[in-house]
């Protein structure tokens, strides 16, 4: 690895395969080093969760001069751990975790595998940072999220963050250039009933949110 560039540690959620870090990789190229630790499925959910039942397995995808990718059988907070005790020969100077497809407000924060990154990051003393983007579908567009995460991040490498703090970036969907600040809401469980005949009707939870705005 080149050890002059600051060294930035990428994960997601979303899985390998999502746009969303493909665009983030894009973004951050220009800033350092990269290696890319990544679940080989989606994983959204998974909080801060391990894995202690089974083995994880990781595989090399690819490596050029400045990025290294992996994939990884475990979970989001599985990849930085492994990342970091297996992979990588010196701490690295960023985690960055995203870019995720739908936004991380609200009490998602908890149940985020984004936010479970970010937070194993900053429990290690690692300058972390979340990206999310109020868009589900599969090809969302990133583009105007790409300089403000590129701007972001090398404020980040330039002045790093007070301990045991971490930052969560979501932007909005780019059809809607307003800008708004909210604070944090709420999410509930709705009891609903499936569908079916009496026999073989089943109860179901949807989970709802709701954001309030400030």
């Amino acid at each position: 690895m080149e050890n002059k560039r600051p060294l930035i540690l990428v994960s997601n959620d979303d899985g390998i395969m999502a746009k969303g870090i493909s665009e983030l990789i894009k973004f951050l190229r220009p800033l350092g080093e990269i290696v890319v630790m990544a679940p080989d499925a989606p994983r959204s959910g998974s909080g801060c969760a391990l894995t202690v039942t089974q083995p994880v397995h990781y595989q090399l995808l690819k490596k050029d001069v400045g990025l290294t990718v992996y994939k990884c059988s475990g979970t989001p907070t599985d990849c930085i751990k492994l990342a970091r005790n297996q992979i990588l020969d010196r701490k690295p100077d960023l985690v960055v975790g995203g870019i995720n497809h739908g936004d991380n407000s609200a009490t998602n924060v908890h149940y985020s595998g984004t936010m479970g990154i970010v937070i194993e990051g900053c429990l290690n003393g690692i300058p972390s940072i979340g990206f999310s983007i109020c868009d589900h579908a599969p090809g969302a567009d990133f583009d105007a999220a790409g300089p403000y995460v590129r701007r972001i991040a090398a404020m980040v490498l330039e002045k790093g963050l007070p301990p045991l703090t971490c930052l969560n970036v979501n932007f909005p969907n780019t059809q809607d250039k307003r800008g708004e600040n909210l604070r944090t809401g709420q999410r509930t469980l709705e009891r609903r009933m499936a569908g079916l005949p009496p026999e073989r009707r089943c109860e179901f939870l949807l989970v709802n949110r709701r954001i309030y705005r400030s």
